[in-house]
């Protein structure tokens, strides 16, 4: 049996809206497993909660996903585990610290594919960094540097801020065991997404209630195919297989498709508006 002293969880939030946002984290996270510490990283001044166990300052921050890979090295836990801040807690999650005796760190797969030339081969899926399980090793070390050092170059050569293609290349350089946990464990709101069965452990996303969301995805503990929007019921994300589904998935595009053009005309209305009447 793992000791819970020897686990936490470590947020690192930079701004005011994403310190907000670790906050609401945090009391899911105090919601289902009330004695595990909690570490922040921040840059926002005056900052006080009992939810955590040590506020730490920030004192440089580029307000960019890079901000989050230096605090990893810094945890005070023997095992901890990483959350955005857009993340929600459903559920007990301390098998997530046992899968550390057998593997260095565990991530979901994110759903995207690499469309741009990598070193890694193609079938190499790129991993969501917005929830990371690891054990505080050397090599453990060793790897947040070269992602570090990798998302650096990454800037440099592209000028894009999203360090997930740096993340996918330092594993597959790097010799630690890494499992790829399913997607109850990292389960995102704001696309598609499948879910097998039991019960969904942590959302990811934004834009809707979490605690409507925790209540309604697991309704069900059967195998589970969620689609985050009205839109999504077009043949670009959705289609049924079946001879019987394709009929139905075309009138669904039928529908829905007008629907979809008319809210992007509008979308520029709505910026205006919303505007204005701050």
């Amino acid at each position: 049996m793992i000791s819970q002293a020897s686990c936490g969880v470590l947020y690192v939030a930079t701004g005011k809206r994403h310190t907000g946002e670790a906050l609401r984290s945090a009391e899911s996270v105090r919601k289902h497993m009330p004695d595990l510490p909690i570490v922040l990283h921040t840059d926002q001044q005056n900052v006080t909660s009992r939810l955590f166990a040590e506020i730490r300052k920030i004192t440089c921050p580029l307000y960019s996903f890079g901000d989050k890979i230096a605090p990893l090295k810094e945890s005070p836990f023997e095992r901890t585990l990483f959350l955005d801040t857009d993340t929600y807690l459903c559920a007990p999650i301390q098998d997530v610290f046992e899968i550390l005796d057998r593997f260095d760190l565990a991530a979901s797969h994110a759903p995207y594919r690499p469309s741009r030339p990598a070193v890694t081969p193609h079938c190499f899926c790129e991993f969501n960094s917005g929830v990371i399980a690891y054990r505080m090793r050397p090599q453990i070390i060793d790897f947040f540097d070269k992602w570090l050092g990798l998302y650096q170059i990454f800037m440099e050569t592209t000028g894009r801020a999203e360090d997930q293609p740096a993340f996918r290349q330092a594993v597959y350089e790097s010799p630690i065991g890494i499992y790829v946990l399913p997607t109850e464990y990292n389960f995102r709101t704001v696309m598609p997404g499948f879910s097998g069965r039991g019960p969904i452990k942590i959302l990811h996303g934004r834009g809707i209630s979490m605690e409507r969301m925790e209540e309604w995805v697991n309704k069900s503990r059967n195998i589970r195919v969620f689609l985050a929007s009205p839109r999504q019921l077009t043949r670009e994300h959705l289609e049924i297989l079946s001879p019987s589904g394709r009929s139905i998935t075309a009138l669904l595009t039928t529908f829905i498709q007008p629907l979809i053009k008319a809210e992007a005309a509008l979308r520029p209305w709505k910026r205006h508006f919303f505007k204005t009447h701050e």
